[in-house]
């Protein structure tokens, strides 16, 4: 006897089968009346999957409904999505609206799931929709859409939707454009500025490329540099580390000045780890002239400066190597 995951894992594949075949046939040939009945039973089947199914097997349905969703009517999609309640279902529909619109290259499609963020009075369905933009151009998306900014997600009062936010930039900057886009990563330094927990800020500017910022970005990292937060201030060293080279003579002077009067030594300890990011080699003269400010962090010192004897040339094989020889 079939299990129940094995039953809705073969209604869902059924249910795609026949948006897709809806779709590829001739429309002269279509059987319209069939097309409506393929979305309720596929979100039916996820819903009861993310109740009680498997993790795989709810992977496995998500990505059924994007697969399906590049194909079936638009409008049918949004509808579901607007009139969805369930934030778990909520963020698979978004997800595969916002698919449908980064496949069509068509950013207006994602404006019902910016709606839904910046609107709803329910903060777990704010913050479903907002997850729903994950692993697409969603910065961009917002911009065309001029539909809020992830500065103003992440200074929403629910502080589910602001990690929401950060987690999206996080991934959109690692997973999507593997560091290389500004546009994300000023957006992320917008955030964090914009971010009322310091925590949350910390780990998006210490988890995101800095490596195509302006010089706005760089005066805002200087900023968070003389926090009043210990957490914001390491995040801020870290990310000063990370600014490409046009801004590097600044992030050096401003990590310098801030070591020199520095009170906590996990901060100090972030310093050098953005001074070394940011001059590799060249930062032995730097860690050496700052020897004498901190003894206590002689020891990190030292540590950095055996790593860059190796003369690695990788950023995460020279922290893993500083990992391994110790230090704090």
């Amino acid at each position: 006897m079939m299990s129940r995951s094995l039953r809705h894992g073969a209604r869902a594949l059924a249910a795609v089968s026949l948006v897709l075949l809806v779709g590829a046939v001739d429309p002269a040939a279509r059987a319209p009346e069939k097309a409506p009945c393929a979305l309720p039973l596929m979100i039916d089947d996820l819903r009861a999957a993310l109740q009680s199914g498997s993790p795989a097997l709810q992977r496995y349905m998500k990505v059924l409904l994007k697969e399906a969703a590049l194909s079936m009517p638009v409008e049918e999609l949004r509808a579901a999505f607007e009139a969805e309640r369930d934030p778990k279902v909520l963020e698979a529909l978004g997800n595969a609206l916002a698919t449908r619109s980064s496949n069509a290259t068509d950013p207006k499609l994602v404006k019902p799931i910016l709606d839904r963020a910046r609107h709803d009075s329910d903060p777990a369905a704010r913050a479903a929709a907002l997850r729903g933009l994950r692993g697409v151009g969603s910065v961009e998306m917002m911009e065309k859409n001029q539909g809020g900014s992830y500065a103003q997600f992440a200074s929403d009062p629910s502080p589910e939707v602001r990690t929401a936010a950060v987690e999206n930039l996080i991934h959109e900057n690692g997973q999507v454009y593997f560091g290389h886009d500004r546009q994300v990563s000023e957006a992320a330094v917008k955030a964090a500025a914009a971010c009322p927990d310091p925590a949350l800020a910390a780990k998006l500017l210490s988890e995101t490329s800095m490596e195509q910022v302006g010089p706005e970005a760089v005066k805002t990292l200087v900023e968070k540099l003389g926090s009043e937060n210990a957490e914001l201030r390491a995040g801020a060293a870290r990310a000063l580390g990370g600014v490409p080279a046009a801004q590097a003579e600044t992030a050096k002077r401003a990590l310098v000045e801030r070591y020199r009067i520095e009170g906590e030594g996990a901060v100090r300890s972030a310093i050098l780890e953005g001074l070394v990011h940011l001059g590799l080699g060249g930062a032995k003269p730097t860690l050496e002239s700052l020897r004498s400010v901190d003894p206590q962090l002689a020891p990190e010192i030292d540590a950095w400066l055996r790593v860059l004897a190796m003369n690695l040339q990788e950023w995460s094989i020279i922290l893993r190597e500083k990992q391994r020889l110790g230090g704090q």
